[in-house]
């Protein structure tokens, strides 16, 4: 009998297995590592996607956002402009009487460009000859020429409420009617009435070359901006804000430039060349 569970004990021991270490201990270890680490790398991923989608997002919201605003410049310059259009003729003192002060309810574009970076070529592609809308410094310099320009306008109406008043002290209620230089001149003084010659035709030109800068913008940029946004990510996000004159007759006529100034019949104002006058009313849009 004894030697019977001797016989059994040693069965039972040789059942046992050898104890393995890379199963027992490594293995485990190496699991939960990789585990994590796996978990890590698949959290980066939907970090680097969560991060460049929300890059796109804030694409489609800069690009929407400027066509807003340049869209509500143009409407303020197109409303401005409403109040002279087609009653303008070549003589400098017609135009002035014929532009009243102007009610200003413009407000200035906030001139914040950081969020038009994505707009910017690669140097290589900038090498070649760049979409005109990439350039950051003209859009800068289009809105910063319009904010001058609402200034210009309210320094103009300030101009022109001393003028008037010079001009009904003087001649009364229906000199403006039939106003010649020679009484203009007389009643606000020589130096007066060339500054009010030239602020307002500084207005009426930068306010012609605003407006078509403005529209080329409105017409243009959108398409270009469609090629830096990944708008198929943005699906169930939003669009991108196109922009169409949808063969607006009105809106045309008045993007169209006013009449040409002809500064012959104030030469004399000035003591200077018809040549030179007109230099220094040069916007650079020219």
């Amino acid at each position: 009998m004894h030697q019977e569970t001797e016989m059994i004990v040693s069965a039972i021991e040789s059942l046992k297995q050898e104890p393995n270490y890379f199963k027992d201990y490594i293995f485990p270890i190496a699991s939960a590592f990789f585990t994590a680490l796996l978990g890590a790398f698949i959290a980066h991923i939907a970090l680097g996607r969560q991060e460049s989608l929300k890059l796109e997002k804030d694409k489609l919201i800069a690009a929407n956002k400027w066509t807003l605003d340049v869209e509500r410049a143009r409407s303020s310059l197109v409303a401005i402009k409403g109040n002279y259009h087609k009653q303008l003729q070549a003589n400098p003192i017609q135009r002035l009487a014929s532009i009243p002060s102007i009610v200003m309810k413009s407000e200035p574009v906030v001139e914040n460009y950081q969020d038009l970076a994505f707009i910017v070529p690669s140097e290589e592609k900038h090498k070649k000859q760049a979409h005109k809308w990439a350039q950051i410094p003209r859009i800068n310099a289009m809105i910063g020429n319009y904010n001058a320009l609402l200034h210009m306008w309210e320094k103009r109406n300030e101009i022109n409420e001393a003028f008037k008043q010079a001009i009904l002290s003087a001649y009364g209620n229906k000199a403006f009617a039939n106003i010649t230089m020679q009484d203009a001149e007389k009643a606000f003084g020589r130096a007066g009435l060339v500054t009010l010659i030239d602020v307002t035709e500084r207005c009426i030109k930068l306010t012609d070359h605003i407006i078509i800068e403005l529209n080329d913008f409105l017409e243009n940029f959108p398409t270009y901006a469609k090629t830096k946004i990944d708008l198929k990510r943005l699906k169930n996000f939003g669009k991108l804000i196109s922009y169409s004159n949808n063969e607006n007759k009105i809106l045309l006529e008045l993007i169209k430039p006013e009449v040409e100034v002809d500064f012959s019949s104030v030469q004399v104002l000035y003591g200077e060349s018809v040549q030179d006058i007109k230099q220094r009313h040069t916007t650079g849009y020219e």
